[in-house]
């Protein structure tokens, strides 16, 4: 049914908390994903320090939505950010949109089942 996340995790790392889960996740896809697609700014200015950052940042919050995909896949990048970020940037950018794409189903279906109770 998803892509990247496991909503169980998601249920189980936020108590059942739909309002908690609701405002999360909707900083992740504001914050974290919205960070991570517009990486390639900094990489063309050599700022490799701020994309590890950006990547430390986030691999904890995927690791809490069941996001493993994205995250294996920023540490295959980060072994040589300099090197190995140009050649995987556009398979991260599809991780992030289907991150980003599961996370608004979710958001949907869990308002959706809040509407209903």
């Amino acid at each position: 049914m998803y892509k990247q996340i496991k909503p169980d995790m998601i249920f189980h790392y936020f108590d059942q908390d739909i309002e908690l889960i609701n405002e999360i996740l909707e900083l992740v896809m504001d914050l974290n994903i919205q960070d991570l697609k517009q990486l390639m700014p900094l990489y063309d200015l050599g700022e490799i320090a701020a994309i590890k950052q950006k990547f430390h940042k986030s691999k904890p919050v995927f690791g809490f939505l069941g996001a493993s995909g994205v995250n294996q896949h920023i540490e295959k990048i980060e072994e040589d950010i300099q090197n190995k970020f140009p050649i995987h940037h556009n398979e991260l950018l599809v991780l992030l949109d289907e991150l980003e794409t599961d996370l608004q189903d979710f958001l949907k279906k869990t308002m959706d089942k809040k509407d209903l109770s």
